[in-house]
């Protein structure tokens, strides 16, 4: 079967694409793939590194519903949409996958447009406005939460969890302490917490990570920082005027590859992060606590949704960005730190939570379109 998948501007889309890439080169392996991706976005480097054909179109994000930079959002969806079109028919797809993403629209409307079966993943509680137009369409709708169910008519709602990159999860051979060691300065047998503030890091997250860290390094907590790629001049400029080095066990990186991030999970015994549902389905899968900062500015408040959901599953600990200080903060990890019975609890809901084989389950909705 050939199969196109579409999703761009942040790794929240481009990983699931890219996961359910593998799930269909094991359910067929002589079937042919594509990726249409945005000609800006971080897709254009990822993709190509992880070896999948990859085509660009026109894509822009849509900053609001009504704006200055509406007619220009749909001329480039409109060009994207022509572009995916023939990027379609040149490849003779016989289904496409969206992930998310304003390409992903333009990818899918396309598809739709030459009567090819659609298949959309709708990880969030809630419901983006792109899916909720493309469900329209979309021949299976993949979720997460089971509430999400009711947000879309018919028997087209599957609950699958979100496809997660291959080896996301590491052997179970590989140790916390183990894990540890792949990161210069952390020590093996210190609590470890990792900071996430998604694939283009959270500036509000770093700030009160950075406040709160010489608390916990004094505390014996060792903290292991993704910061974002464009954040991370400004990041480590804060963490130098505080004296934060790797020898006193803060360790930062702007971005975890596909080797490093599995090892990150591992070697954490807490994870802070925002509330976008492919970090905290990562989480999920890995049995690990985490301590959510959603993102207030997200549409329709849908990290929130996450967070409580989480919350309320007793797989994640949820606190607003707006009231959360860096004393807060440090007092929730020094309090997680002190109860691992609790910590062994979240843990396991998060496994209940998760879907380590989703790529596979998706891959056989696609093929069975």
């Amino acid at each position: 079967m050939r199969v196109a998948v579409s999703g761009g501007g942040t790794g929240g889309h481009i990983f699931p694409a890219l996961a359910v890439t593998e799930g269909l080169r094991r359910a067929d392996p002589d079937g042919g793939i594509l990726y249409i991706g945005g000609s800006t976005g971080m897709e254009t480097r990822i993709v190509p590194e992880a070896g999948v054909p990859f085509r660009a179109v026109t894509a822009r994000k849509l900053r609001k519903l009504v704006s200055p930079s509406t007619v220009g959002v749909g001329w480039s969806l409109f060009q994207g949409y022509r572009e995916a079109r023939a990027c379609l028919r040149e490849f003779r797809a016989e289904a496409v996958v969206g992930t998310g993403g304003y390409v992903a629209a333009a990818a899918l409307l396309a598809a739709a447009s030459l009567g090819l079966p659609t298949l959309i993943l709708a990880p969030d509680l809630i419901p983006g406005r792109t899916n909720r137009l493309l469900a329209r369409f979309a021949r299976k709708v993949c979720v997460v939460f089971p509430e999400t169910l009711q947000a879309f008519g018919g028997g087209k709602c599957v609950v699958t969890g979100l496809p997660l990159r291959s080896g996301i999860v590491p052997p179970s051979d590989v140790t916390p302490q183990i894990a540890r060691c792949a990161f210069d300065g952390l020590r093996p047998d210190a609590f470890t917490v990792l900071v996430v503030g998604g694939s283009q890091g959270a500036q509000a997250v770093n700030n009160l990570v950075i406040e709160a860290t010489p608390s916990l390094l004094a505390n014996g907590v060792q903290i292991l920082h993704q910061t974002g790629m464009r954040n991370f001049e400004a990041v480590t400029e804060q963490a130098r005027e505080q004296g934060l080095t790797a020898e006193k066990g803060y360790v930062s990186l702007a971005f975890f590859d596909a080797r490093q991030m599995p090892l990150a999970l591992r070697a954490a015994d807490l994870f802070v992060c925002r509330g976008g549902i492919s970090t905290l389905s990562e989480a999920m899968v890995n049995g690990l606590p985490s301590l959510i900062i959603p993102l207030p500015t997200a549409y329709a408040d849908h990290q929130t949704a996450n967070a409580r959901a989480m919350e309320t599953a007793g797989a994640g600990l949820h606190r607003a960005e707006k009231s959360l200080s860096a004393q807060q903060l440090c007092e929730d990890i020094i309090g997680l730190r002190d109860e691992p019975l609790r910590r062994s609890a979240m843990a396991i809901a998060g496994r209940a939570l998760g879907h380590p084989d989703a790529a596979d389950a998706v891959a056989k909705l696609i093929l069975s379109l």
